[in-house]
């Protein structure tokens, strides 16, 4: 896809690879010379003169190849009437919220390093430690507008939220 707006260089190989069109100079008269032209010029391609991008398509099989040179018109997805009726679906539905991190069921640093089954409450006490120092850092220097939780504050929110059942708005007319 070609938005336009490139520069010359770019523009000109676009112009080549779109190939060339051969047109009859004068159709009136039968010895007339053939003329071939790009399909695209340099022009064409900097600023698309029918709709808003130029999409270039290939599709290639042994022995057999062709090349689909397209202009197109973007459409906004909400003023396409397919979008306007999924939109309107959904207005009563709850939007689903995920919190980074959480389906990935990463070890903190301290299992990961224990090779034991039970971790080392002296261990998670230095680690607890060293995070809390982190977030006071990162508040300290962000003016206060940080938030951060653990990963086990996340991960019981979590388990919280999947036992509750899942909540439906209501719109009152």
């Amino acid at each position: 896809m070609i938005y336009g707006g490139c520069d010359a260089d770019t523009a000109e190989s676009y112009s080549k690879a779109s190939g060339t069109a051969t047109t009859d100079a004068n159709q009136d008269d039968p010895n007339s010379h053939l003329r071939q032209r790009p399909l695209l010029t340099v022009d064409e391609v900097i600023t698309p003169q029918v709709g808003n991008c130029t999409i270039f398509a290939r599709y290639v099989e042994v022995g057999f190849d062709t090349q689909v040179v397209l202009n197109a018109r973007l459409t906004r997805f909400y003023k396409r009437d397919d979008w306007k009726a999924r939109l309107a679906h959904s207005k009563g539905v709850a939007p689903l919220l995920l919190e980074r991190g959480l389906e990935l069921n990463l070890q903190s640093p301290v299992e990961a390093a224990i090779p034991s089954d039970e971790p080392s409450p002296l261990l998670e006490r230095a680690a607890e430690a060293v995070m809390e120092n982190v977030a006071a850092l990162a508040a300290t220097k962000a003016g206060g507008k940080v938030k951060s939780d653990s990963l086990n504050a996340m991960k019981d929110r979590l388990q919280q939220k999947r036992q509750e059942p899942p909540a439906r708005l209501e719109l009152s007319a």
